[in-house]
Parts: C-alpha cells; sequence; structure tokens
C-alpha cells in the first residue's frame, strides 16, 4: 500500500494563499449593515426603486441594506460622500449616466472623478425616454410639433428638472436632430411636470415613469419614444427612429463602489444583485416605472460610462453649459 500523500495539492494552496492574502474583515463580510447612497429625494422614483432593491439584496446577502438619501448637484453630492467612505464595500453608489459620464464635462470643478474613484458592481435597469406636450400647446404629433417650431424658432419653451439633467440633454437632441430651436427653462426637478402640465412649458423629454397615466387620462400627449422598439406602456407612440430620426438617449441606472473594494466583494455583490432583479417584487416595481432589467458582468458599468462619455461629451461641450 502507498503511503498517504498528506502534501497539499496546488489548488488548496492556491485558495489557502488567496485567504490569507485578503483581509480579515473581507472574509466576514458583510458583518453590519450596508448602506446605498441614492442621489435624489427621498420618495422619488429612483428612492422607491433603491428601497425595493435594497430589501431584495439584504436578503441575498443575509445583512440590512439602508438607503441613505444625498440629493443635490446632479448627484455630486452623493458621488462626493461615497468617495469619501473606506474602499470596504460598505457603502454603495446607485448612480445614473449623468452621475459618471455626463458630470466631467458639466462641472469645472467636479469635487470626484468617475473613472479613478468609483469601481463598477452592476448595471441593473435601462430606461427609454418620451417626448411629451401639453394639450394647450394643440400639438397630436411629433411632426405637428416640429412644424409648429420652425414657425416660430425659440418662441416654443420646454421644461427640465435642472441644467444638464438628462431632461434637459435629451430634449436639446431632439430638437438638434428635428432642426428645431426651442426655448430651455430649468426646475427644480417635480416643478418641471407642473408647468408642463400646465401649458407654461409646453414640451418636455422625460423618463416615463411616473407620467403614464397622465398621458393615458389626456393631461399630457405622448408624441414619440427613444429606443428600437415602441414601449408597452404607449404602444400607438412611434419611435424616433420610426420617424426618421437618429435619437438615442442611456438611461441606465447602476451600483458602484469606491475603488479599492476588494475584487471578491464586488463579485458577490453582483451576483446577489443580478439575483436580485429576477425576484418578482423587484421585477413588478422595475415594470411599474416602465424600467427594463438588465443582468451583466461588473464590467458592464466602464463599458457603458466609456461609451456615452464619448458620444455625449463633444455635445455637451457644444451646448456651452459647463459650469
Amino acid at each position: 500500500m502507498k503511503p498517504l500523500n498528506r502534501r497539499p495539492g496546488l489548488k488548496v494552496l492556491v485558495a489557502l494563499g488567496v485567504l490569507l492574502a485578503l483581509p480579515a474583515w473581507s472574509q466576514t463580510w458583510p458583518a453590519r449593515p450596508i448602506k446605498l447612497i441614492v442621489p435624489q429625494a427621498a420618495g422619488s422614483g429612483n428612492d422607491v426603486l433603491a428601497r425595493t432593491l435594497a430589501e431584495q439584496l439584504g436578503k441575498g446577502l443575509g445583512q440590512s441594506v439602508v438607503v441613505e438619501n444625498r440629493p443635490g448637484a446632479n448627484g455630486s453630492v452623493a458621488a462626493s460622500y461615497t468617495v469619501g467612505q473606506p474602499a470596504d464595500g460598505y457603502t454603495l453608489f446607485l448612480a445614473g449616466v449623468s452621475n459618471l459620464a455626463w458630470n466631467p464635462y458639466l462641472y469645472q470643478r467636479l469635487s470626484y472623478n468617475p473613472a479613478r474613484d468609483f469601481a463598477g458592481v452592476a448595471v441593473f435597469a435601462n430606461t427609454q425616454f418620451v417626448t411629451l406636450a401639453s394639450p394647450t400647446l394643440q400639438v397630436r404629433s411629433f411632426a405637428e410639433l416640429v412644424k409648429k417650431a420652425k414657425e416660430a424658432p425659440g418662441q416654443i419653451s420646454y421644461a427640465s428638472a435642472g441644467i444638464g439633467n438628462s431632461t434637459h440633454l435629451s430634449m436639446e437632441l431632439v430638437a438638434e436632430r428635428s432642426g428645431m430651436k426651442l426655448q430651455h427653462v430649468p426646475f427644480n426637478g417635480a416643478g418641471a411636470t407642473t408647468s408642463l402640465m400646465a401649458g407654461d412649458t409646453p414640451v418636455m423629454t422625460t423618463v416615463p415613469g411616473g407620467i403614464t397615466e397622465l398621458v393615458r387620462t389626456g393631461k399630457l400627449v405622448a408624441l414619440a419614444v427613444t429606443g428600437d422598439k415602441r414601449m408597452d406602456a404607449f404602444p400607438n407612440v412611434p419611435t424616433f427612429k420610426e420617424l426618421g430620426y437618429d435619437v438615442a438617449v442611456p438611461g441606465w441606472y447602476s451600483i458602484v463602489a469606491k475603488t479599492g473594494t476588494p475584487p471578491a466583494i464586488v463579485q458577490r455583490l453582483n451576483t446577489e444583485i443580478n439575483k436580485a432583479i429576477q425576484t418578482p417584487e423587484v421585477r413588478e416595481r422595475l415594470a411599474a416605472q416602465t424600467l427594463e432589467p438588465i443582468s451583466a458582468p461588473a464590467s458592464e458599468v466602464e463599458r457603458l460610462v466609456q461609451r456615452d462619455a464619448a458620444a455625449w461629451g463633444p455635445f455637451i461641450k457644444k451646448l456651452d453649459i459647463a459650469q
């Protein structure tokens, strides 16, 4: 009989080496509640979405995920706070395209550097955009809007949720591609929709979450949507592509962590987030906000940031709106 070989195999040694190389706290992570920083106010659509995701993510991790709202400066307040925390996986940031790809072009003295300060964790949802009109404008199609705008250049105003916000940049792209000259009127958050409904600023391009019922009841008129296909919420509203316009607006939602967060923790988070968005609770909430669920590796965040920074950076510079 051959003597037992008590020397550990190569795989065992490698695994042991990896464990020993990791800090002790990362081997027991998560050992306390995790914070999910949201750059919008409590009660907003993103806040509701974050709380739904946090609940399911917490179940998968076996630890509470607590939502903390830090609105302001187009997400810069929340981003800066996240960067100021340890890179230990206990502080996450719910970030969109504006926070990671657009803000470097919008702010001359940005308090964080997305490429340097953040590591992608997961992309979990995407939204289309819809161009709307107030019934007071008396247009029933996008073609009618273009015709009326060209007859009175600069006389029709549009609302946005703030300079550099996605509702601002998307409408500017719509105007450029269709040859319209519109007057921009920025608001602070929800005031834009109120002004749109009143007809004071009778045009707006925005995400459909929160306005589907207003369109259904005739309080707003949906003229066209972005994306490759019509939306289930607006089956009779054509896409810009159908109308012959190249209007592509990114609307992805992601989770990121501070650069330096251990890869094993990032991978664990990515796995659990992808599981969470497959649950009925999260999918129902996504559907209610007309969001499309996405499952992707952590590297997808960096790919989308690079893509949309390259595509939109020159356009933002052309608008000359840097602050």
